[in-house]
């Protein structure tokens, strides 16, 4: 037996009809921007150019838990974008989600979200493909503090592609995405600092945007320095040990990359 669970924001009722018809349409129609584990698509439906996530089938014991216990990822990016809405938190505004259960578990979770067109996201900043670097990462870092820290969010997938960027008039607007992982709580200077610790970018960055960060919270620079540097690579060996771990698996149970494990 399969059942449709979804949910649509109050303000985008005239589009409940069509999210409940996403799953027997998504595949055959719609425009693909990204492809991987998950994939993204832009739709335009009446007026609205929508933007779509599909997410990747999760594994047994998720199928389970996201059914009963935690929700899944889409109903989280649905609710956490919404809080962060009422909180005056740029993301894409939350139009609804999705799930699709079969038998008891999870089949497809879809999140749509009104579709925002940025010039680029943080990656291209950090990887010094976009001018005004300097002034867009600082931007960037008092955003975080003001909009997220202040605010007891705590993005716990804070990487450089889930920060969307627009200039516009001579200021940079930043949209946040991939909401389903969120921790809410008071953040302090340690804590706030631990954020950029996913940035995957050089040393003279990391260093630059510690200064920064410490600037605002009136810390010693040198100390958010050193800890930020410690954090980075603490976050780079985790990620190694991950990697080769998920490679032992496949290997032993002769599972190909990106196989469901």
């Amino acid at each position: 037996m399969v059942k449709n669970r979804f949910e649509v924001a109050p303000a985008y009722a005239e589009l409940k009809g069509w999210v409940s018809e996403l799953n027997s349409t998504f595949s055959n129609s719609g425009v693909s921007i990204f492809k991987s584990r998950n994939e993204v698509k832009i739709f335009t439906v009446g007026s609205y150019e929508l933007n779509v996530k599909a997410f990747k089938i999760p594994n047994l014991i998720n199928r389970i838990v996201y059914v009963y216990f935690r929700g899944s990822k889409a109903e989280r990016s649905f609710r956490y974008a919404r809080k962060f809405l009422s909180l005056g938190v740029n993301t894409p505004h939350a139009i609804g989600y999705l799930d699709v259960v079969e038998r008891g578990l999870l089949k497809q979770s879809y999140y749509v979200s009104l579709h925002f067109n940025a010039d680029y996201t943080l990656r291209e900043v950090l990887n010094y493909k976009v001018d005004n670097r300097e002034e867009i990462l600082r931007q960037w870092v008092i955003f975080t503090y003001e909009n997220l820290h202040q605010n007891n969010i705590f993005h716990l997938d804070y990487s450089p592609g889930n920060t969307l960027i627009s200039a516009i008039d001579g200021r940079y607007v930043f949209q946040i995405v991939d909401l389903n992982r969120m921790s809410f709580g008071p953040i302090d200077f340690v804590k706030g600092l631990s954020n950029f610790r996913q940035l995957d970018t050089d040393i003279q960055t990391l260093e630059w945007i510690a200064t920064q960060y410490a600037l605002i919270c009136q810390q010693d620079k040198t100390t958010a320095i050193n800890l930020l540097l410690t954090l980075d690579q603490k976050n780079k060996a985790s990620r190694k040990f991950r990697g080769d771990l998920k490679r032992i698996f496949r290997s032993f149970f002769g599972l190909k990359s990106g196989s469901e494990e």
